[in-house]
């Protein structure tokens, strides 16, 4: 699964990789990263896409839905940072590992 490959790979060099808990399958439509610096992987020649440039609660269509206490910082901290990863069904294993090596030493 190429999921479970990134992650496998990237764990302990990028700042996040996504887990998923015991029992539960995901579709992985995308797979996002958590970085300091996510010019490096594309400097690198790593395509990356940022799917959300806004968090969710700072969206027209949520601009009337409370945010409580001192908001959402953590949200709004990480949406610099992150960004997903080359992932559909044809991605090759030669082609993930190249993706995987190239990450680490990108975010090295």
């Amino acid at each position: 699964m190429i999921a479970q490959r990134y992650s496998d790979g990237l764990r302990g060099h990028a700042l996040r990789v996504p887990t998923i808990m015991d029992g539960i399958v995901s579709t992985w439509a995308q797979y996002t990263i958590e970085v300091s610096d996510s010019a490096a992987l594309k400097q690198k020649g790593i395509p990356t896409a940022r799917y959300y440039s806004k968090p969710v609660h700072m969206q027209t269509a949520y601009k009337d839905y409370p945010v409580s206490g001192n908001g959402l910082s953590m949200t709004e901290d990480c949406i610099d940072k992150v960004v997903a990863l080359p992932m559909h069904a044809y991605l090759d294993e030669d082609t993930q590992d190249m993706i995987i090596e190239t990450a680490k030493a990108a975010l090295a």
